[in-house]
Parts: C-alpha cells; sequence; structure tokens
C-alpha cells in the first residue's frame, strides 16, 4: 500500500504527483505489452491505452505545476538564509556549505563552522565547556544554542552559536513490511552566529549600575522594605534592619506585623499610608514615622514602606538630618574625582576639594573657560550637551600650574531637576580626572614602540655597512700583500684600513643599539668587576671629578657581556663628565632590588624577581622634561655644534646592551642638581645557577671571528695561517662553493681563496649555487651569506647539507651567531664568520674548519 502523507508542502505534493504518474507509466507498459500479445483485443486494449495516456498526461501536467512550486519553496528557504540578520549557513554532516548568506561568507571563509569556532576561540573560562556541547550536538545531530567568546582581528567578541540539525527524506514507496528500498534521511546542519557583544557590553553597563543603586539604596540613611500582601518582609535595608537591631538577612520571610504594635493603623490601609508607627526594638516600643504605599509588580501586590527614625519632636531627628547631610557630603567631597557645577551661563557655582586640588585654587564664582586655554575644545564640548546631541560628552584640555602643566579630562553632563516637565537644562555638572600620568605613560608606550623600530632601522643599516666594511678590509688586506712596510703607499693603506675599523666599531654600537650585536655573557661580580674598572674610570674622569663607590651587601652574580658591561660604565661615566663640564662628583652605588610584577620594557617582557641595581649619579647640569624621553635615541645629543660631542651612540647604545642582558633602566634627573641612571640585571645565587641557565638554553661560547687570536702590525692581520695550511697536503683538490649577493664581498673573498690554491666556484644567490650544485657534488666546504634575498643562507645550508652530507658548512652574517642557531635545527653543524672580516679572518677561518 502507498505511504499516507497529509502534509501540504509542495515538495511533497511534488513527490506524490512523481510517484502516481511512476504507476501509471507502469500501467502504461503492461498495457502496451498486452496490445502487443493480444492483438485480437485491439479495441479494448487501445481503449483502455487512450485513457492511460490521457492520465499520464494529465499527471505530468499536475507535476510540473507541483515542481513550479516545489521550487518556488525551495527558493523561499533560499531567501530566508540570505535575509537573516545574522551570520547564517547551512552545511552538510561533511562541513562542506549548502548556503549561507554574505555575513557568513565575510566570517567564516568556506571554513567549517565548527573548524572556525574552534580555530577563534578566546582563553574565557565558560568557552571550554561551551564549546564542547556544541562540538557534540553537531557530531549528534542535535540542537544546541551556547554563547562563545571569539578573537576576531585582534578584539574578543560575544557570539550566540547556535546549531539546528535538519533532515530532508528521500522518496519512501512503500510502508514498512513492504518496502523494497530504503533510503536514510538526508541531515544537514543550520549554523547562526548572532553577535551579542554590545547586548553583552550594555548587560555588564547595566549590572554595575545596577549594583550601585543597590549599595546606594542599602546604605541610605532612611529605612527602606518591600513585603508583598501578607506583610511578608521581601526585602530591608540596611537602615532598617539597624533600626530594629537585627540583619538584613535575618528579617528575610519574617512577617512585618512582629515587629510593629497591633493597634498601628497602616496594616488597615487599603493603598497609602503616611503618619507614624511604633516598632518593638529591645522589648521597647519606638516611635518612628511611616510612608507606605500599594504598587502592583508582575502581576502581584507588594507594599514599599520608607521609615524615618524618630519622630520631629524627637531630639534624635536633628542628629539624624546632620547625619545624611554629613553623608551627602561625603559623596561630594571625599569623590575620588572633581566635581563642579555649572550654572547655564558657564559660571562656577560650586567645586568639591578634589577639584580644588587639581585646580590648585577654589574655582567658584570664575568662568569654566578661565581655567584653561583650550576654551574652543571646552565650548564644543558643552554645547554638545545643552543641544542634546549627546547626553554626556568628554574633552581633554591642558591646565597649567607654575612650572607644571596638567592633562584634565573632563565628563561633562546636564544637570536637572527630578520635578519639572522641561527638557531645559538648569546647568551642567563636569567631572575633573587627572590624565596627566595616563597621557605620559602613554607618550611612553610610543616612545618605547620609537625605540623599537629605530632599533630595527639600525639593524638593517649596521649589517649593509658591515658588508661594505669587509669588501673594504678585505681588499685593503689585499693591496697590503703587495704594498709592504717599505713602500710609500702603505702608510695611506693603513691609514684606510684603521678608519676601516673605526668604522667597524661604529657598526657594532649600532648592533649593540638593535641588540644584534654578538655577546658572550659570563657570570660575574660586579664588585670586582668595579675594582677593575676604578683606575680606568679615574684616568677617564679625570682628577677634579670625585669619583665614589657604595656597594651593597649579597649581591651575587650578574650575567653579563664584561667587555659590553665595561663600554655601558664608561659611557655613562663620560655622559656624567661632559654634563658636570669635568668638575663634580660621580657616585656608583649597587645594591639588589626585587621586582613582584612582569612589566614591559621597550619590545621585552622584565619578569618578576631580583635584580642587582647599579646607580650612576653625577652632579651635573641635569636633563630637561623635554630631552628626557629622546636620550636613548640614536644620533640625538644635546651638545649640538660642540667639538668632541662624539656620534650620539653612546646612551642609545647603552639601551641596547642593556636591553640585550635581559635588563632595563630607570632615569631620574633634575636640572642643576644631576642625573642617575638605574641599571638593573638579573641576579644570580650562585655559578652553578648561571651555568646551568647557560646548559638549558644550549648556548656555549665561541671566540669571535674578529680580532680574536690574530697577530696585529699596523693593522695588518698576521695571523698564523700556514702553519695551519701545512696540514691540508693538497690545497688545489678542495672545492668550495662561495655565496654572497654582495658582489664586492664576493669578489675579494674569492679571490683570497685562490690565492690560497683553492678552487672557488662563486654564485650571487642561493638560486645559483643550487644550480651549480645538480651540476657537480664534490665541494668540501659551502661559504655562505646568512641575509640574502630569496631564499637565505640557512635554507641554503640545509638544502645542501641533504644533498652532500659530508660537506662542512661556514655561515657569514652582520649580526651573531645565536641569531643563526636560532634559524637552524638545534642539530646542526656549522661554523660562523662574522662581518665584517679581514683576509686572514677569512683563510684562517678556512684552515681550522678544513682541518677538523
Amino acid at each position: 500500500m502507498l505511504k499516507q502523507d497529509n502534509t501540504s508542502r509542495p515538495d511533497n505534493n511534488l513527490k506524490r504527483s512523481l510517484l502516481v504518474l511512476a504507476y501509471f507509466l507502469v500501467l502504461l507498459t503492461i498495457v502496451v505489452s498486452l496490445f502487443l500479445r493480444y492483438p485480437e483485443y485491439f479495441i479494448f486494449i487501445n481503449l483502455g491505452l487512450i485513457i492511460i495516456t490521457i492520465i499520464c498526461l494529465l499527471l505530468t501536467i499536475s507535476a510540473l505545476r507541483n515542481g513550479e512550486k516545489a521550487m518556488s519553496y525551495g527558493g523561499f528557504a533560499n531567501e530566508l538564509i540570505k535575509k537573516n540578520p545574522h551570520i547564517a549557513r547551512i552545511e552538510n554532516v561533511q562541513g562542506d556549505v549548502v548556503i549561507q548568506n554574505d555575513k557568513a561568507r565575510d566570517l567564516l571563509q568556506n571554513i567549517k563552522a565548527i573548524q572556525f569556532v574552534d580555530e577563534h576561540l578566546s582563553e574565557a573560562r565558560s568557552n571550554s565547556g561551551n564549546f564542547a556541547k556544541l562540538e557534540l550536538a553537531a557530531e549528534k545531530l542535535k540542537n544546541e544554542k551556547v554563547e562563545l567568546v571569539l578573537n576576531e582581528n585582534g578584539k574578543e567578541k560575544y557570539y550566540m552559536v547556535s546549531v539546528t540539525p535538519l533532515f530532508l527524506r528521500k522518496i519512501d514507496i512503500f510502508e514498512e513490511k513492504l518496502k523494497i528500498n530504503k533510503v536514510k534521511n538526508d541531515a544537514y546542519l543550520f549554523w547562526c552566529l548572532e553577535d551579542v557583544t554590545a547586548e553583552k557590553n550594555l548587560e555588564q553597563i547595566f549590572f554595575e549600575e545596577r549594583k550601585y543603586l543597590h549599595d546606594f539604596i542599602d546604605l541610605l540613611p532612611v529605612g527602606l522594605y518591600t513585603c508583598d500582601k501578607d506583610y511578608t518582609i521581601e526585602y530591608a535595608n540596611e537602615a532598617f534592619a539597624a533600626f530594629l537591631r537585627t540583619t538584613p538577612a535575618k528579617l528575610q520571610k519574617q512577617n512585618l506585623k512582629n515587629f510593629v504594635s497591633s493597634d498601628c493603623e497602616f496594616f488597615e490601609a487599603k493603598a497609602a499610608y503616611e503618619g507614624p508607627a511604633f516598632f518593638n526594638v529591645s522589648e521597647d516600643y519606638a516611635e518612628s514615622f511611616v510612608f507606605q504605599d500599594t504598587v502592583r509588580e508582575n502581576k502581584k501586590t507588594k507594599i514599599r514602606g520608607l521609615l524615618l527614625q524618630n519622630l520631629p519632636n524627637d531630639a534624635k531627628l536633628l542628629d539624624n538630618i546632620y547625619e545624611a547631610s554629613n553623608k551627602i557630603n561625603w559623596l561630594f567631597n571625599s569623590a575620588p574625582v572633581g566635581i563642579l557645577f555649572l550654572d547655564r551661563k558657564g559660571s562656577i557655582t560650586g567645586s568639591n576639594q578634589k577639584a580644588i586640588d587639581i585646580l590648585g585654587y577654589n574655582p567658584e564664582g570664575s568662568e569654566i573657560f578661565a581655567i584653561s586655554e583650550d576654551k574652543e575644545s571646552l565650548s564644543k564640548t558643552l554645547n554638545s550637551v545643552a543641544k542634546k546631541i549627546t547626553s554626556s560628552a568628554f574633552s581633554d584640555i591642558h591646565l597649567k600650574q607654575q612650572d607644571k602643566e596638567k592633562i584634565l579630562r573632563i565628563y561633562v553632563t546636564p544637570m536637572k531637576k527630578l520635578h519639572t516637565n522641561t527638557d531645559v537644562s538648569d546647568g551642567f555638572v563636569l567631572y575633573l580626572i587627572d590624565a596627566t600620568e595616563q597621557k605620559n605613560l602613554e607618550l611612553q608606550f610610543a616612545q618605547a614602540q620609537k625605540m623599537q623600530a629605530m632599533g630595527q632601522l639600525a639593524g638593517g643599516v649596521a649589517h649593509d655597512f658591515n658588508n661594505l666594511l669587509t669588501a673594504m678590509i678585505g681588499f685593503c688586506d689585499l693591496l697590503l700583500q703587495k704594498h709592504g712596510v717599505g713602500d710609500p703607499s702603505f702608510s695611506d693603506l693603513i691609514q684606510i684600513k684603521q678608519n676601516a675599523n673605526r668604522a667597524a666599531v661604529l657598526v657594532r654600537q649600532l648592533l649593540a643599539f638593535s641588540r644584534k650585536q654578538p655577546l658572550k655573557p659570563k657570570l660575574i661580580e660586579v664588585t670586582e668587576n668595579f675594582v677593575d674598572l676604578h683606575l680606568m674610570l679615574k684616568r677617564i674622569l679625570g682628577e677634579q671629578i670625585d669619583l665614589k663607590f657604595y656597594h651593597g651587601q649579597n649581591l651575587g652574580f650578574i650575567k653579563v657581556d664584561p667587555v659590553q658591561f665595561s663600554q655601558v660604565i664608561i659611557n655613562l661615566a663620560v655622559n656624567a663628565k661632559d654634563a658636570m663640564n669635568g668638575k663634580g662628583t660621580l657616585t656608583i652605588s649597587t645594591r639588589t632590588e626585587t621586582i613582584t610584577e612582569n612589566f614591559q620594557f621597550g619590545d621585552n617582557t622584565i619578569e618578576a624577581g631580583e635584580f642587582v641595581a647599579i646607580d650612576v649619579a653625577d652632579t651635573g647640569c641635569g636633563i630637561s622634561a623635554e630631552n628626557l624621553s629622546r636620550i636613548f635615541e640614536p644620533f640625538f645629543s644635546t651638545k649640538q655644534n660642540v667639538v668632541g660631542s662624539g656620534t650620539g651612540l653612546g646612551l642609545s647604545t647603552v639601551y641596547g646592551i642593556v636591553q640585550q642582558t635581559k635588563g632595563f633602566i630607570k632615569v631620574k634627573s633634575t636640572p642643576k642638581k644631576g642625573t642617575t641612571f638605574s641599571i638593573y640585571l638579573p641576579k644570580f645565587d650562585s655559578q652553578a645557577e648561571g651555568s646551568a641557565e647557560i646548559s638549558e638554553k644550549g648556548t656555549k661560547e665561541k671566540p669571535n671571528a674578529v680580532g680574536m687570536g690574530q697577530n696585529m702590525i699596523f693593522g695588518l692581520n698576521l695571523s698564523k695561517v700556514d702553519s695551519s695550511r701545512e696540514q691540508i697536503k693538497d690545497v688545489s683538490n678542495i672545492k668550495i662553493l662561495f655565496t654572497e649577493d654582495e658582489d664586492s664581498v664576493r669578489a675579494f673573498a674569492v679571490r683570497a681563496l685562490k690565492k690560497k690554491g683553492f678552487n672557488v666556484v662563486a654564485c650571487n644567490s642561493a638560486e645559483n649555487a643550487l644550480e651549480k650544485l645538480e651540476e657537480e657534488k664534490d665541494f668540501s666546504l659551502l661559504i655562505t651569506d646568512m641575509v640574502m634575498p630569496g631564499m637565505n643562507g640557512v635554507q641554503l645550508a640545509e638544502k645542501v647539507k641533504k644533498q652532500i652530507p659530508d660537506i662542512k658548512i661556514i655561515l657569514a652574517s652582520g649580526y651573531s651567531e645565536e641569531i643563526a642557531r636560532k634559524e637552524l635545527k638545534s642539530d646542526a653543524d656549522f661554523d660562523f664568520i662574522a662581518k665584517p672580516f679581514s683576509l686572514g679572518d677569512l683563510t684562517q677561518k678556512v684552515f681550522d674548519v678544513l682541518n677538523k
């Protein structure tokens, strides 16, 4: 039997029409077969054939009409999705998109809805459980609606996410018992994401305002209570409970009649009551005055009352009035923000003590525009409230007080009477907040960001200069091999090399500022280090400056590069000498200090812990406020047009070294009195602790490729290259793949290595080196620059190592070896040479690596 379906959906009607049409087509086929089999019954069969054909045509027309209606019916669903005001999408169980609106396409980006939600979950506590419910509902094809907090473009937003399963059944031809083709239901998931961030914010505001109102009512100096129609107490404030010598919690669900004299009239009052009442207090009856009314709330009768303790004929009433006045006075005068009352013309009619403290005087009676020069901004704010453009407004104004300047944030609200039918305000209420410190913090944050950007710029410039200096020093070394000490050009070449070396020192200062200078941290004792520095500082400062040391107890150890640490102290001492004009007192003191909370210093997070503080204080001219925020900028100097004033990199180098050593620096300065620089470095209690930290990080000290283990005469490198070379029997059989994008550096290096007899193949890029590697693989050594356009040297080294496992690798860079190791795998085996390097540095490094 056919299944009965009484629904009037167009798709069901189409299904029934097609099913009946199919049956009649089968019947038509049977009749045609009978006609062919029994032609002697031509008349009867032909008549039946005509009738069935007509019915089939009618059924076909009906099916077409129902099909048209079904298409419209499907279009309704599509339009409902498209017009949905929220993010709406229908997916199949595999997560493929079936229908979605534009908001869903923009946000979800064709990612599965459940996957998008998972990837953008914030760390809110409720997210984990709610997401698990949503994920389970999607898997089990059940309805679910949860609230989730998602990260969207760096901001947290609240979404009400719901999933609803949809089932579209296919055609079932027979009843359950005779079913010959049972087809499972098609399941789909309807996802809806509703942005409720604004509602959540309003809820939070409403909650805070409601809490404030509740606290305000609860602490009113008059008694308040709420009862049901039978006088069962539902709410009582602190004043009412105190009057009855109990607490609000104990009054809950008690009957008010138990506390009131039985002859009190207000129990019989049907509506409002105003009059005296006697309450049982400590086995006695105290007289009070009650205002009571009956209201309807949620279709229930409620009784609300206000109680004034003591009657007018009682002497305590005056004390209560004074108490209420004092509380209102406390709300006004002890408020943590300044409050000003203005009339319609802008005259100040009242002010609290905080406003007087902020302004420095009592402004009552003066015009509001007299407190600041920012009259235009203040006038615009007042007008926007007066013209009802906004219910409240704020603006920032500058307030000058003698030598100081304050930044005030002023919030303006209208002042209206409670019992009035007019919308005209009686004046304005101004709330003053001293935002000077907040603005200073904002400026410091902006300065830290600028310093970070300058550091990145300095690092990039230093890297490019290292390439230039490598070529200059290298070609100078080549010329020095041809022009010996007796040659007339020898002194000129020495001058070139010495100036190139001076430029290299300047580049190292830039790298120290950008925190990319290679450091060799060691555990040192601060006191012992200053003993070594004492004589050097005395020579630098001269006889007219009194140098004093004050050392704390149990300082422990600090982990710094001794050379760089000495440079920090010397730079500060030189600056102090200039600030004191060569005469004064320089005091260096050490102590320990514990930082209890993490904070941001530049782009580094300083973790809480124990620090060794080193204070360098002078008695010089000090630093002005406008220059204090710029002293660590590279090339900034207050000594303009002064001979010998330096490069302007002294304090920027100090900043970079201290930050690179995981410390921070503070500055306090008073003009005409002196400046104190306080350097904070992490404290280590023992040698073992510092060694353990080095072991955990996997770092190890290696000698710098520049200037270590070398013999220098007039700037000429006389390193023992020949003794290393003797260990290599046949240099010509050693093939070197040299990759460098800088033409001058590549030319010098290839020429230097070929002079030593090596077979060198030069490449100007990593891609070019890989092409050479496809042609021949008999290379023994790869020397490559780390920073190159396209594929960098680290990526090239990894690819070459895969093709030639036994090849030895030297990475060259103007940055530190630690940076190189961070970019390679932990087990990578390579050697490092720092730029700028000389001819001797390069050949010595090559022989050392090949002789390993």
